[in-house]
């Protein structure tokens, strides 16, 4: 009997051992991955301190000429974008989410991204987060007021240059607290340090755009 007890100890503590392995075996086979292309974004505009009242003003080609294709960073100009996640099933909680940004083969500008926290809509643009159903302005132009329009820190950043056409921003935090109901999802302000040429999200570049996030069950 002493023997058969000193066995089950033995095959109880094996168990123990292999648990998390199981577990963590369990929760990777659980977990999915889905990527996210332009279709999914339900917001985007262009914030242009020379042309502050138009939302599509991407790229200047002369003082009384703006176009929004395709769409030109810079010190002055800056982009909106929100995703839309209905395609992540209620339940689940995000373990992994990474933004790749593209740009032009001559770009070599730095990229950041940050959380958006003021409301925005209808007729948003440099000077306005939007005009209907009521004219309501950003507390800095372009929203740039850090706590008010924009989070205080960034949630990433990287540049572009030669071999490097594309830029990866880890975006974890910011999918899981709008999944999860922790704070409004009103997307993201791309700002760039110098005049940077992106792949438009809306014409040639719609597969280069990716959000790939990954979620398992809660």
């Amino acid at each position: 009997k002493s023997g058969a007890n000193e066995r089950l100890n033995r095959c109880f503590r094996r168990l123990l051992t292999c648990l998390p392995v199981l577990l963590l075996a369990l929760s990777s086979a659980s977990a999915r991955t889905i990527t996210l292309k332009p279709e999914a974004v339900d917001a985007f505009a262009a914030l242009s301190e020379s042309h502050p009242r138009s939302g599509w003003a991407a790229q200047q080609i002369d003082p009384s000429l703006h176009v929004s294709n395709p769409p030109i960073g810079g010190a002055g100009t800056s982009y909106l974008v929100r995703y839309s996640f209905d395609q992540i099933p209620k339940g689940n909680r995000i373990t992994h989410a990474e933004w790749v940004i593209p740009a032009g083969p001559a770009a070599t500008s730095t990229v950041t991204v940050w959380r958006v926290l003021g409301e925005w809509g209808i007729g948003v643009c440099h000077q306005f987060r939007m005009v209907h159903p009521k004219r309501l302005e950003w507390s800095v132009p372009g929203a740039r007021g850090r706590s008010v329009d924009r989070a205080t820190r960034p949630t990433g950043s990287g540049k572009f240059g030669p071999g490097a056409l594309q830029v990866t921003v880890n975006v974890t935090q910011d999918v899981e607290l709008w999944h999860g109901g922790a704070a409004p999802n009103r997307g993201w302000l791309l700002t760039f340090d110098s005049p940077c040429i992106l792949i438009s999200p809306t014409h040639a570049g719609r597969q280069a755009w990716q959000l790939r996030i990954t979620y398992e069950p809660e």
